[in-house]
């Protein structure tokens, strides 16, 4: 599928309340060794999040965080203790390559799977679907610890 059209499906799927100011991106840098390149994820035009494979191999020696359930080279999941305070997401903690696979397997998959899922892209792209009510949401809000999946419920709970 198309980056167009997933970017699309994703964009529909927002609630309400994040449909004109949550946004997606993904490029790939052609002329670069291996297509490198990034996703990231804008709130009122400011970027908020960022999969970049440049930081991701620069920081960890691999393409994809084992969390992501890529067949790419992955790295170990970052444990809380190791993570610098105020930071949404560690520099380099995920790739575009594990944003972009895991967006495609979120439009097939049930969306309480996603939220279920020990994958934080799944369960991030969870958050912030209309499908997804009040009440999952404050479950969720309790029991999540990773800093990306916390900051998107705020943005949904606003």
């Amino acid at each position: 599928m198309k980056w167009s059209k997933l970017r699309k499906e994703l964009k529909d799927r927002l609630a309400d309340n994040l449909k004109d100011r949550l946004d997606y991106h993904l490029t790939t840098y052609k002329n670069s060794t291996g297509y490198l390149g990034r996703a990231w994820i804008t709130y009122d035009g400011k970027e908020i999040l960022n999969f970049s494979n440049q930081d991701t191999w620069n920081e960890y020696k691999s393409y994809s965080n084992e969390l992501a359930e890529t067949h790419y080279v992955s790295h170990e999941e970052i444990k809380m203790d190791e993570r610098n305070d105020g930071n949404i997401m560690e520099k380099g903690e995920f790739s575009k390559y594990d944003f972009a696979e895991n967006a495609f397997r979120f439009l097939n998959l049930n969306v309480q799977e996603a939220v279920k899922s020990p994958n934080p892209i799944l369960k991030a792209l969870a958050v912030v679907d209309k499908r997804i009510g009040k009440r999952t949401l404050n479950e969720l809000n309790k029991s999540e610890s990773h800093p990306m999946i916390k900051h998107l419920i705020e943005l949904r709970t606003e």
